[in-house]
């Protein structure tokens, strides 16, 4: 493997590593999600984590010449993440410290649009490519983003109570 490949894929983990960190480091209350240098790095990696994702897979040395109709149910699965990722950040005003529950729009139905995003963007992107070897790091994507909606719903229950349970009952994902 080239370092064309590498370079993404380290990236790519690097910055998982980093937001994964993050998320433990917050729930042990030992870092303040408030910061504006903290919340600046850690969107600062998340945008790296994005690109590198894409770069990754479209340098990924072992890709499978994918059907075209699976092509582009991959790309059509790329498309509906970015509608998700990106309707959730316009409708929740930001991506940390939300001091309310939204629960229309996008949130009527799907808890988690933006991490349902990311995993259509990792899933989507990586059968576009027929990226054989970007799958296996996609499938450590998925996990983290996994594990990450988790924590958020245990945040969330502790601070909305009831109302979030009841929430829970109307939502899938």
């Amino acid at each position: 493997m080239d370092t064309v490949f590498l370079l993404p894929l380290a990236l790519f983990l690097l910055c998982m590593i980093i937001r994964s960190g993050y998320e433990l480091l917050k729930e042990a209350k030992k870092i303040n999600p408030e910061s504006k240098p903290v919340f600046a790095f850690i969107f600062a990696s998340m945008c790296v984590l994005w690109v590198s994702w894409f770069a990754l897979c479209l340098s990924d040395p072992y890709r499978v010449d994918m059907p075209r109709p699976l092509r582009w149910i991959g790309l059509l699965t790329v498309a509906m993440g970015t509608v998700f990722a990106v309707g959730a950040l316009v409708q929740l005003k930001g991506v940390e410290n939300i001091d309310h529950l939204v629960t229309r729009g996008l949130f009527r139905k799907i808890r988690h649009p933006m991490y349902m995003g990311f995993i259509f963007w990792i899933v989507g992107w990586s059968i576009y490519n027929g990226a054989v070897v970007g799958s296996g790091a996609g499938l450590t994507g998925v996990a983290s983003v996994l594990w990450w909606r988790h924590l958020e719903e245990v945040r969330l229950e502790g601070q909305f109570g009831s109302k979030y349970q009841q929430y829970r009952l109307t939502t899938w994902f």
